[in-house]
């Protein structure tokens, strides 16, 4: 399993700084940390395995309809909101979103995946169920994981991005054959560094009018 960590251009100093004078940041491969544009407060993980991974097919339909959680909205941990998402390029689909917790979990799962100075960071798991409202013909296999953040107060909290199999925390959702009504119980890993806590979650997916920096998303606090 190879692991990759973005960190935010201060969290690099801070941790460079900690470090006195090891300028190694938590990676298994020990890849160069790069600095990204967005701002998130936490850094951010990539776990690879080797899985296939399959594009969505290119036949267009119609924008799904029915009424959906307004751009904004702010629920509390436990409620049900109405969310639009996208599969490839054309896939469309309505779901019930309801986050129903967040655990915090160990170093020793980061140590498990190979993570550098992984006593440096804390992972925390985002729990979900799912069902599927209305779906076009183009929608397929979806996994939460691009669509939803951890929150550290108002700041996102780190991605820990898994390709493949995360014991403690696997965003598998609906396979490929799912269709209306189905349900599932999914789960997104967040992370932060030591003694920050993951307190919220936002959906940021679907359209623009949810997008963290061109529309406003629905958060769960």
């Amino acid at each position: 399993m190879n692991v990759k960590l973005a960190l935010p251009a201060a969290l690099l100093a801070v941790l460079s700084l900690s470090a006195c004078g090891d300028d190694e940041s938590p990676s298994a491969s020990d890849p160069t940390p790069e600095t990204t544009s967005e701002t998130p407060s936490e850094p951010e993980t990539e776990l690879e395995t080797e899985t296939e991974e399959t594009e969505g097919t290119d036949s267009g339909d119609a924008p799904l309809s029915g009424d959906v959680t307004a751009p904004g909205t702010e629920l509390s941990i436990g409620d049900t909101a109405i969310l639009p998402v996208t599969y490839g390029t054309n896939g469309q689909a309505t779901l019930e979103v309801t986050v129903t917790g967040i655990e915090e979990g160990t170093s020793a799962d980061l140590e498990a995946a190979k993570v550098k100075n992984a006593a440096d960071y804390t992972p925390f798991y985002i729990q979900m169920e799912m069902k599927i409202l209305d779906a076009n013909d183009d929608f397929g296999s979806y996994g939460p994981g691009s669509d939803f953040d951890g929150l550290t107060g108002s700041s996102k909290a780190g991605s820990l991005i898994v390709f493949g199999d995360f014991e403690p925390c696997n965003d598998d959702a609906f396979e490929y054959d799912s269709k209306v009504g189905d349900t599932a119980t999914t789960c997104v890993p967040a992370l932060t560094t030591k003694g920050s806590v993951v307190d919220g979650v936002q959906f940021s997916g679907g359209t623009d009018e949810y997008d963290q920096f061109d529309g406003k998303p629905v958060v769960w606090k």
